[in-house]
């Protein structure tokens, strides 16, 4: 088994990597590695360039946090150090001025680990008692000139001995390390080796470490699905119990993962009809691993064609309570809080299989093309809840909860009418950081929700035109239909690919036009109605949530959304947090940062403020005291409509695709 894991230098490997995470709790790295150099270097001397991570996969931003890069130098073959100069142009480029007869430079760094910048959160290292979390585009630098799949990476990887991993690569411990620079650490901790297999560039970048004392693995059994490649999730936390996953949720996780096998391949049902066999396995991979880090410090995910790397709660298992068995549909299925893996699983095909066409680089310091986002990210927004609700993680209200959620605050952001999802995707770097102050008129990435909310409203499209024959899981089948291809060289598909497939399904609309209406030009109305009426439904207001919606409401935080009222949303403590543009609070001035001290003549509290709200109906206002930069004033909101609750009701005579929607294959 060793013997296969030495670096086949001789075959054209380009990086023999070691990293030493033993101090990863200190939120200290130390890596080196032995970077091959061209023939007219190693003949005649000269410039070594060399780069950085910058376009990370999934993240869709640059966001190489090389600032946190200490410690650098470059040596020679023989020891000596060499000079290097960064590009003022491009930080994550260095050149290296290199002698002849070098055959290779050794690089050696620090990275200080658990400082991100906005957009690098889902691609940085971290470290935290007890546990840690390797992204390996932190670690190293790559040879320019060469695309990420010619260039080979055989890593090593130190640990605190009594710490274990979970990766997508393969590996095995105490092999020692790559070439011995890191060997010699602190003798007075014990130090496990992980020697992975040697692997092309794309592959490791693409390949997140979890690591810690309290890692646990469970194999996930799948029950309708046969001959599926293993599937494991992994859960690494500071605390023991905090690793334990239920085993009622491992099921219902097994079971959206077969639903979006079932989807996406056409799988046994297809077959018992005498179809067509599906025209790729049931699984594009070898092998997926759920990498899960319980932590509530930190807050991200991220795809990876093998794993998915997700940051839940502390608690998130612990706390995980298990549905009411003899409740006929429950309400709350028990797995709400984790339907990100199932938008991260739901990446396997949608993004890690085929991806937008200039989206995928075969070099990471190419700038991406993102404005097919609302494609890779929205369809799979729109998925992730659907699978979710299949597999049993969330129940049928919850999926409707959900729906309605997503159209009442679309219809609140007034930055649908001046710009496009499609310039959310375009303008992606710039808008991951939510910001504090008046979203709704800025906007954020809402290729992901109003992305949703176009293929929404496409399968509601295509499920009526066909007479419920045909959905949009039959686009994907058809989208995903494709060659797979190593990890980091995705089939890819253009705008015109997409037009072209719904008009497969359905001749009738002009595909064409509802993209350019609905997601490259601002909207003309920020209603929604017309959506939902194609669903079969329809929002009203009243003045209390209903049964089913009191057990979806967690008002733990003491937050007070009034966006349906009075058009804002207050903290625990009665500060002003959100503004609804045109909204009562908006018309009386209201500001970001103002703390209401009194309403209605009463002492602020949550329950006054919804109370005085109620009362609206009566006082045709809410008179509240504020306080702002030190001055104390009085504002009155003229308001006369009580509490407004949104909910969902059917339409008369109208079919339910909603249910239809959340049926499980």
């Amino acid at each position: 088994m060793l013997a296969a894991l030495v670096c086949s230098v001789a075959q054209g490997a380009t990086i023999e990597l070691e990293v030493d995470a033993t101090d990863l709790s200190r939120n200290l790295l130390r890596s080196v590695m032995r970077i091959e150099t061209s023939r007219e270097v190693r003949e005649r001397g000269g410039e070594v360039d060399l780069r950085y991570v910058v376009w990370s996969p999934g993240n869709h931003t640059p966001s190489g946090p090389v600032e946190n890069v200490v410690d650098l130098v470059v040596r020679d073959c023989r020891g000596g150090v060499l000079e290097w100069d960064r590009d003022p142009e491009r930080m994550e480029r260095i050149v290296v001025k290199a002698p002849a007869g070098c055959e290779r430079v050794e690089v050696s760094m620090g990275y200080i680990a658990s400082q991100p910048n906005f957009n690098s959160r889902s691609t940085d290292s971290y470290g935290r008692r007890n546990l840690g979390v390797l992204n390996w585009n932190t670690a190293l630098w790559y040879p320019a000139g060469k695309s990420n799949q010619e260039v080979s990476v055989c890593a090593s990887l130190a640990l605190p001995s009594e710490w274990a991993y979970a990766t997508s690569l393969e590996g095995v411990e105490d092999a020692g390390a790559r070439f011995g620079t890191l060997r010699q650490l602190d003798p007075a901790n014990a130090v496990t080796w992980v020697t992975f297999e040697e692997a092309p560039l794309a592959e490791v970048i693409d390949s997140p470490v979890v690591v810690g004392r309290y890692l646990k693995t469970y194999a996930l059994e799948f029950e309708r699905l046969k001959d599926v490649p293993p599937h494991s999730v992994n859960v690494v936390a500071a605390e023991e119990k905090q690793a334990e996953v239920p085993g009622w949720l491992l099921k219902k996780i097994a079971a959206s993962c077969e639903q979006a096998m079932l989807m996406c391949s056409g799988g046994a049902e297809a077959q018992a009809e005498s179809k067509p066999a599906p025209p790729k396995p049931w699984f594009p991979r070898e092998r997926f691993e759920f990498l899960l880090v319980a932590d509530s410090s930190m807050g991200f995910a991220v795809e990876h064609a093998e794993s998915t790397l997700s940051v839940v709660g502390s608690k998130a298992f612990a706390d995980a309570k298990e549905p009411d068995q003899e409740e006929k549909n429950p309400v709350k299925a028990g797995g709400g809080a984790l339907t990100v893996l199932a938008h991260e699983y739901f990446h396997v095909w949608c993004g890690k299989l085929a991806a937008p066409e200039g989206l995928v680089r075969p070099d990471f310091s190419m700038p991406a093309r993102t404005e097919l986002l609302w494609v890779y990210e929205g369809l799979t927004t729109y998925y992730d809840n659907v699978l979710a609700a299949r597999g049993g993680m969330i129940g049928v209200e919850e999926y409707k909860q959900e729906v309605l959620d997503l159209a009442v605050a679309l219809e609140q952001r007034s930055g649908r009418l001046w710009r496009s999802v499609e310039d959310t995707a375009v303008a992606a770097r710039h808008l991951r950081n939510r910001g504090l102050y008046w979203y709704d008129k800025r906007r954020g990435q809402e290729y992901y929700g109003e992305g949703a909310m176009f293929w929404i409203e496409t399968d509601a499209i295509i499920r009526r035109a066909s007479r419920g024959e045909r959905s949009l899981d039959d686009f994907c089948r058809a989208l995903f239909d494709v060659e797979v291809r190593s990890v980091g060289s995705q089939a890819t598909y253009t705008r015109a690919d997409v037009v072209r497939i719904l008009e497969g399904l359905d001749g009738s609309t002009d595909w064409d036009g509802l993209i350019r209406a609905r997601i490259e030009e601002p909207v003309p109305t920020l209603d929604l109605s017309p959506v939902l009426a194609l669903l079969g439904w329809r929002v009203e207001y009243a003045e209390e949530p209903t049964k089913e919606q009191k057990k979806l409401i967690d008002e733990t935080d003491g937050v007070v959304n009034l966006r349906t009222s009075l058009g804002m949303r207050l903290n625990k403590d009665g500060e002003v947090t959100d503004i609804v543009p045109g909204g009562p609070a908006d018309v009386a001035g209201l500001a970001y940062g103002m703390k209401v001290m009194a309403v209605d003549g009463w002492e602020w509290s949550k329950d006054r403020m919804k109370d005085a709200v109620k009362d609206s109906v009566r006082t045709k206002g809410v008179e509240m005291v504020v306080s702002f930069g030190g001055r104390v004033e009085t504002r009155r909101v003229a308001y006369d409509s009580g509490m407004r609750v949104p909910r969902l009701v059917r339409i008369e005579g109208e079919g339910d695709l909603i249910g239809e929607v959340v049926r499980g294959r």
